[in-house]
């Protein structure tokens, strides 16, 4: 999987990911970070998975901050209950960035309703992120408002 985050006047200019998940629980990719014209490794295993309901809880390593490229790590615990009209996914969590000596609470909201659209909000300790995406076949297009301000375009490949 590959996503392109194009964000115009920010740290990073634009941020582009390359997943790869060789088994459901472990996940791990590279970051690169257009402006700086530098690369970060990311990764991320979910040590508990969600089990009768109850969340998960996921360690990663990557990028911390949209539009930033801060280099740090985190635990959050996830959750989605599904219902007729769509799906609704919470997770919460703990951050660490590299260049800052203390933590970061980590929120995050996104509502699918049966369909293409999802609409969601983030918290990543520093700034308050909206998006809407929309998903055609193996390619999702979106929009955020980062730091509800500046708005960046989001294209991704699923393949």
């Amino acid at each position: 999987m590959t996503n392109t985050l194009w964000v115009p006047g920010s740290e990073t200019e634009a941020e582009t990911f390359l997943w790869h998940t060789p088994q459901p629980r472990l996940n791990f990719g590279l970051a690169y970070l257009h402006r700086q014209e530098a690369l970060r490794v990311l990764g991320t295993y979910e040590v508990v998975p969600s089990y009768r309901g109850l969340p998960n809880l996921r360690l990663g390593f990557g990028v911390q901050g949209i539009g930033t490229g801060n280099p740090g790590y985190f635990a959050t615990t996830e959750r989605e209950v599904r219902t007729p009209s769509g799906a609704l996914a919470s997770f919460a969590g703990i951050g660490f960035r590299a260049n800052e000596s203390h933590s970061h609470g980590l929120l995050g909201l996104r509502f699918s309703p049966n369909g293409p659209w999802s609409f969601g909000a983030q918290l990543d300790g520093h700034g308050r992120h909206l998006f809407v995406t929309h998903d055609a076949s193996a390619t999702t297009f979106g929009v955020y408002l980062v730091d509800m301000k500046s708005f960046g375009l989001l294209v991704g490949t699923n393949w």
